[in-house]
């Protein structure tokens, strides 16, 4: 397995895991996502100082663009848990997850110009999943 996919497998256990925690933090949706970006702004930025010369060179509207997704899928995951009980947080982030997916598989898809079958199948798969966890 190549670094990239150990990376990726270690995101997926990150990203699965942070929301059950903030879940049973007590604070309120958009309060959690003010202390989620505060930490992560302190987390992330000593890795970022010596970069910040790639801002003049990037296409600042995708930046903006993914950062404003962002901000709002916080709002909106936060608000989830916020409400969430611990007997439903597993199927509703199943939710969120495969929505996740099926993004980037259209993504996928546009890039790389068509799906084989497998993929097809991969993700089809994934929304029954989806379907099948939160009957």
């Amino acid at each position: 397995m190549d670094s990239l996919s150990v990376k990726a497998i270690l995101t997926g256990i990150l990203f699965g895991s942070w929301p059950l925690l903030m879940n049973r933090s007590g604070l309120g949706g958009n309060i959690s996502s003010f202390v989620l970006v505060i930490v992560m702004l302190v987390c992330i930025l000593p890795f970022s100082i010596g970069n910040f010369e790639e801002i003049f060179n990037a296409n600042l509207m995708f930046a903006v663009g993914a950062a404003v997704l962002g901000a709002a899928g916080i709002l909106l995951l936060n608000g989830i848990l916020f409400k969430a009980t611990s007997q439903n947080l597993g199927p509703l982030l199943v939710l969120v997850f495969v929505a996740q997916i099926i993004v980037s598989s259209v993504y996928h898809i546009i890039m790389t110009g068509g799906i084989t079958v497998t993929k097809g199948i991969g993700f089809t798969l994934a929304v029954v999943t989806a379907i099948l966890l939160n009957l």
